[in-house]
């Protein structure tokens, strides 16, 4: 009988055994897939791109030609060439403003040149012209050149100096008599140039809001030859060139 009981308590306490050290075998085994599993996942983790997206233009490009408050034109261009209508422009950007003139009649709208290079000697005629056209609406003489200058720059920190630069409008908006104003903006003549004109190469060179940074106000007409590649990241990017020539510097 002794026997039996004795017999019986060592299978007793041998199940017992086999019994918990399954149970640990089976942590052990959990544990060990968990971390399999989180191995996995960290090798699935897609790498992160640390690369710096490259800008298409260079500081030294001929179309960035930076002319501001800060920066005069050193030397008036030489390689001029007249537009079909006389204006003159940099025969560089000749074909350039030729495509977008098609473009805009493809689109329905049909623009005219109302400014384009001027020489520094011009922009001293214009200034004086302007302000003496005050004068004689009787604005007082401390305030007349003070008006003229508001659509105007100081000669020599003029872009159209450049010959890269044209003021365009619609002929429709100017055959109503209207210039150089800012609701040509709100136009469809106007929008569509604001949207479309990078894809020739220029840009609305003075924008609404960013008047601070260049000095300049809000001119939907004033468009600026920068390059295809330029116009696009800039228009994109809602840059206007002050701020285009800073990202390239740094």
């Amino acid at each position: 009988m002794a026997k039996k009981i004795f017999i019986t308590i060592t299978c007793l306490f041998i199940g017992l055994a086999i019994v918990f050290y399954a149970s640990q075998y089976d942590k052990i085994a959990s544990l060990t897939d968990t971390k399999e599993s989180t191995k996995e996942t960290v090798k699935k983790e897609p790498k992160k791109e640390t690369k710096e997206k490259k800008l298409p233009g260079k500081l030294n490009d001929w179309e960035l030609l930076l002319v501001n408050e800060q920066h005069k034109i050193k030397e008036e261009p030489k390689n001029l060439k007249e537009l079909p209508d006389g204006h003159k422009v940099d025969s560089r950007i000749y074909d350039s403003y030729l495509s977008l003139v098609e473009g805009a009649k493809k689109a329905g709208f049909e623009l005219t040149v109302i400014s384009a290079y001027r020489s520094v000697a011009e922009q001293e005629a214009i200034v004086e012209r302007d302000t003496e056209e005050n004068l004689y609406q009787g604005v007082p003489e401390d305030e007349a050149k003070k008006k003229a200058m508001e659509y105007l720059t100081v000669p020599g920190l003029s872009e159209h100096h450049t010959g890269l630069a044209l003021d365009v409008l619609d002929v429709e908006w100017y055959q109503e008599g209207k210039m150089l104003e800012e609701g040509f903006g709100e136009t469809e003549a106007g929008k569509w140039l604001g949207e479309n004109a990078c894809h020739y190469g220029f840009v609305i060179r003075y924008q609404k809001g960013k008047e601070k940074i260049t000095g300049i106000n809000y001119e939907p007409w004033h468009i600026r030859y920068v390059g295809k590649e330029n116009a696009e990241y800039m228009t994109k990017n809602h840059l206007v060139l002050e701020e285009y020539v800073d990202q390239l510097k740094k």
